[in-house]
């Protein structure tokens, strides 16, 4: 028997303004996210001001990159007749990948500004962030956002509120639930093996995030009721696979370091007379 959502995704209004559950359940992934951030730099000897900068700044790169990636992809025609509707977040959504890609951009401006590595930076956020965007999607769930095809499976998920994003009274894929799961069996795989992966290179976590992301979200969008625009794959799809990529070139990059690091410290070989 379907599992039944009757929540309205407004918690509660203030001055005229809705305050919904998911915005209450983001912020508090991300209070989660820069907590394990903050305790994982302080144990590899980065400064907690260091941390505190640079989540300001791929916070804020991560709501304009995803609100420009949901626009463009969605409602481009609106923005053409209201250049405004780019600021309105109230009147549509954020693109995950949008927002991805907005914070790794950040970051990679903040520690070129600021002179300091990059892929440690990366490494320290990685576990953060999935067990923060595994939060996330809880209130996904709650609203009906992100929702999944028609399905007759016992744990299938019926939302009743009008005001939800999802179809009222259809039997859905709870993909945000999957999503939640997955993302919070990713973090425990990489908080508990971090230091083994660290051994490896500096970017290797990070690397290791962004491989089981693309391939966590590239599975469940089989499941998404979306168009497929290139190669039976859809847009996430090939984002991912773009992420995916991109993890590769940190694989890559850790192993040379770490290469180049055996060779610098080798003994040398005593010459012959």
């Amino acid at each position: 028997m379907p599992f039944v959502i009757d929540i309205d995704p407004i918690a509660f209004s203030m001055l005229g303004l809705h305050v919904r559950w998911y915005g209450i359940i983001v912020v508090a992934a991300a209070a989660v996210a820069v907590w394990l951030t903050m305790r994982e730099a302080r144990r590899r000897g980065i400064g907690s001001e260091t941390v505190s900068d640079a989540a300001i700044w791929a916070a804020v790169a991560a709501l304009v990159g995803g609100r420009a990636l949901y626009v463009v992809q969605n409602d481009l025609g609106t923005l053409g007749e209201n250049p405004a509707h780019l600021f309105m977040v109230w009147n549509g959504g954020l693109s995950f990948y949008g927002g991805l890609l907005g914070a790794l951009l950040a970051l990679l401006v903040f520690a070129r500004r600021s002179g300091i590595a990059l892929l440690p930076l990366l490494d320290v956020a990685a576990p953060a962030a999935a067990i923060g965007q595994a939060i996330g999607h809880i209130g996904c769930l709650i609203g009906g956002d992100s929702y999944g095809i028609p399905t007759d499976l016992p744990w299938a998920v019926v939302y009743r509120n009008v005001d939800a994003m999802a179809p009222v009274g259809v039997p859905l894929h709870p993909t945000q639930a999957y999503e939640a799961i997955l993302l919070a069996a990713l973090f425990a795989g990489l908080w508990l093996g971090r230091q083994r992966l660290a051994r490896i290179g500096e970017g290797t976590i990070a690397a290791t995030y962004l491989l089981g992301l693309a391939g966590i979200r590239f599975a469940l969008f089989y499941l998404r009721d979306e168009p497929s625009v290139l190669l039976g794959l859809k847009t996430a799809q090939l984002m991912g696979l773009g992420i995916a990529l991109l993890a590769v070139v940190l694989f890559v990059a850790a192993r040379r370091q770490t290469g180049s690091t055996l060779i610098a410290h080798a003994p040398l070989e005593a010459t012959r007379p």
